[in-house]
């Protein structure tokens, strides 16, 4: 009987066009903003990958053609590499070769090897000795510092003062000022290198310049304002 008196109340209270209080929450003022910042550094490890490539009529023929080739390359490496260097194989492939008639005419082999060092110094003779020693392909030169995430935390820092900067700058050209975050969106990217000073070359032949990498972090706020 209660239940029933309570509903009918309501309708009557909703008949006669009276305003229920609203308990949704307003939504806050914000100001988005993106902060950036890089830092720089010398790079100490290089990062080469090397592949060798050879097609033949048939596939056991190609397979070992290209394990030998590749020996040859390995070695080549080995001889201008100190204990510290990394040698490993990255991918290996065998796939068919079609004329166009879709027939299969041979076979291909791909071996890919991945060379990493910290010797900067010799990365043109390691490009040098391994084209010398059979590789077909030479590429994904790349340049890394051991203390990489470290800088990452560094320009993650900076990037989120330099966003607090521009937020209270236009807060207050508008009017308002700042009252808290309310998110933050961290966003770290890998950089080429940037070419800066040249690498000792006593004896290699191929030039390789190496340069400062930036460690670039962008951070996205959101910012509540009053």
């Amino acid at each position: 009987m209660k239940l029933i008196f309570t509903a009918a109340f309501l309708s009557l209270f909703l008949l006669l066009g009276v305003t229920l209080p609203s308990f949704a929450e307003e939504k806050p003022s914000t100001i988005e903003i993106t902060g950036r910042a890089a830092v720089m550094a010398l790079p100490t490890t290089v990062t080469i990958s090397f592949a060798v490539e050879n097609d033949s009529p048939k596939a056991q023929t190609a397979v070992r053609d290209n394990a030998e080739r590749t020996e040859r390359v390995l070695a080549a490496l080995k001889k201008v590499s100190d204990k510290d260097t990394k040698l490993k194989t990255a991918g290996f492939a065998l796939s068919p070769v079609y004329e166009k008639t879709e027939r299969v005419i041979g076979y291909r082999v791909r071996n890919t090897v991945v060379l990493e060092s910290k010797d900067l110094d010799k990365t043109g003779a390691f490009i040098d000795e391994a084209a010398e020693g059979g590789a077909s392909r030479i590429g994904n030169l790349s340049f890394s510092n051991d203390k990489e995430d470290e800088l990452r935390k560094e320009a993650g820092l900076e990037a989120l003062k330099r966003a607090m900067r521009d937020a209270e700058a236009l807060a207050k050209a508008s009017g308002m000022t700042i009252k808290r975050i309310l998110k933050i969106a961290y966003d770290s990217r890998e950089h080429p290198t940037i070419v800066m000073r040249e690498a000792s070359s006593a004896s290699a032949r191929t030039p390789i310049v190496v340069g400062e990498i930036p460690v670039q972090v962008e951070v996205h706020v959101t910012f509540e304002v009053n």
